[in-house]
């Protein structure tokens, strides 16, 4: 649930990151086990550094926002990551390609 109400919140937000990053998403929320941190993992098409910076300076008020909505004692804190599975899985890939050159 409150995975889901952070995902909410930040799709909009992830608009008004700048036009350089191309398309912007979320790919996954994790809610830490007490409750106390929400990571938001963020892709980026172009410039992914770019839409994380975007994205942290408007941190504090992603964070009211989910404090608003969630309406509990103890809000999660927002943190953003990079998600680099789909690089990692493109260098893999890329090797499994070399090896079967070879």
């Amino acid at each position: 649930m409150i995975a889901s109400v952070v995902r909410e919140i930040i799709a909009p937000a992830l608009r008004g990151c700048p036009p350089a990053c191309g398309i912007v998403t979320i790919t996954r929320v994790e809610v830490s086990q007490d409750a106390s941190y929400a990571t938001v993992y963020i892709s980026a098409l172009k410039e992914p550094k770019l839409a994380l910076a975007s994205l942290e300076e408007r941190l504090r008020e992603i964070q009211h926002q989910v404090g608003k909505k969630l309406q509990i004692r103890l809000t999660p804190r927002v943190r953003f990551r990079l998600d680099e599975s789909g690089e990692r899985g493109a260098k893999i890939e890329q090797l499994i390609d070399r090896q079967l050159q070879e």
